[in-house]
C-alpha cells in the first residue's frame, strides 16, 4: 500500500522517518524553510515518482539539509495567515 502524500508548506514543523536516522542518535526536528514541487523523480517499484525537495532548518543542531518530501513526517502544521 502507498504512503499518503503529506503536501509540506514553509513554517511546517516535521521531524525526519526512522529510515535515514542513524542508529547513533535520535530523530531530528526542524522548520521547512522552502518547497520546491516535483524538484526529484525517484525511481519506485511503481515507476518513476516526482517528488517536491523540502529545505529544512534542523533545530538540533542548526545544519540546512535539502530532502525529498516522502523521509519527513508533519509534526505541526504552519498556521495560516489570516486576511481581514
Amino acid at each position: 500500500m502507498l504512503q499518503e502524500k503529506t503536501e509540506f508548506k514553509v513554517g511546517d514543523i516535521v521531524t525526519e522517518i526512522d529510515l535515514i536516522v542513524p542508529d547513533d542518535r535520535e530523530q531530528w526536528n526542524g522548520i521547512v524553510l522552502n518547497v520546491e514541487p516535483g524538484a526529484f523523480v525517484l525511481s519506485t517499484y511503481f515507476g518513476q515518482e516526482p517528488q517536491d525537495r523540502i529545505i529544512v532548518l534542523w533545530l538540533d543542531n542548526a545544519l540546512t539539509e535539502e530532502l525529498p518530501a516522502s523521509v519527513l513526517i508533519l509534526v505541526h502544521r504552519a498556521e495560516d495567515e489570516e486576511t481581514d
